[in-house]
């Protein structure tokens, strides 16, 4: 599935990525208070396009990110490096695009946390069926 040409690569100061699938859900998911204070050090389209992420009423403010003229690819593509060195240890290196879709597809996945397996336990014992106890051990 290709990206959508309104996809937003953000990352932070511990050079972490965060990809959006449009400016909107980039400005509704991003805090104000954040951006005032450099949590973000870059934003840039899977292209290379640079984009600014502003908050021009401090925190209490909405988020604006807009398009720029300016283009760094190799910039985008150094980050993204740095964030698989950094953050998906042991996993080879992807490209920009190919990353912001690796991300968007994990984030879209159904989350099995514990949380989700122990309420799935619950719910079989309370209908019978899983086991009641804990086998004892004898000896």
């Amino acid at each position: 599935m290709d990206l959508s040409p309104g996809t937003v690569l953000v990352f932070d100061q511990d050079e972490d990525l965060i990809v959006f699938e449009s400016f909107v859900h980039a400005t509704n998911y991003l805090e104000a208070m954040d951006v005032s204070e450099g949590e973000y050090t870059a934003a840039y389209t899977p292209d290379g396009r640079v984009l600014a992420l502003a908050a021009p009423e401090a925190w209490k403010g909405p988020v604006v990110l807009t398009r720029t003229d300016g283009a760094d690819l190799a910039d985008l593509e150094r980050r993204v490096a740095r964030y698989w060195q950094l953050h998906q240890v042991g996993q080879p290196s992807r490209d920009p695009s190919q990353t912001a879709r690796f991300l968007i597809d994990r984030n879209n996945q159904p989350h099995r946390g514990w949380l989700k397996r122990l309420s799935n336990l619950l719910r079989r014992k309370s209908r019978g069926s899983g086991p009641t106890s804990l086998p004892h051990d004898h000896s």
